[in-house]
């Protein structure tokens, strides 16, 4: 016997579709940087610091940051 899930997925908040939900990227792209950008900029920073490796988790780490909170100050 085959047993189909009966379970209803939750509707969206009234006036949003599920597309626009806050967990989807298109309803706040500021937020997000995109993988090309971050890499850039923790590549910028690798240079600027004299290509020495060793901190590329903390450059993108960095990056990431920098790019998606305009608070925080570039180095």
């Amino acid at each position: 016997m085959i047993v189909e899930n009966t379970k209803k997925q939750p509707k969206p908040a009234k006036g949003m579709s599920a597309k626009t939900s806050p967990a989807s990227k298109s309803a706040a792209p500021e937020i997000y940087a995109s993988h090309g950008k971050i890499e850039e900029r923790a590549f910028q920073m690798f240079e600027d610091r004299g290509s020495n490796h060793g901190n590329d988790l903390q450059d993108w780490l960095l990056a990431e940051n920098q790019l998606t909170d305009p608070q925080i100050p570039a180095r």
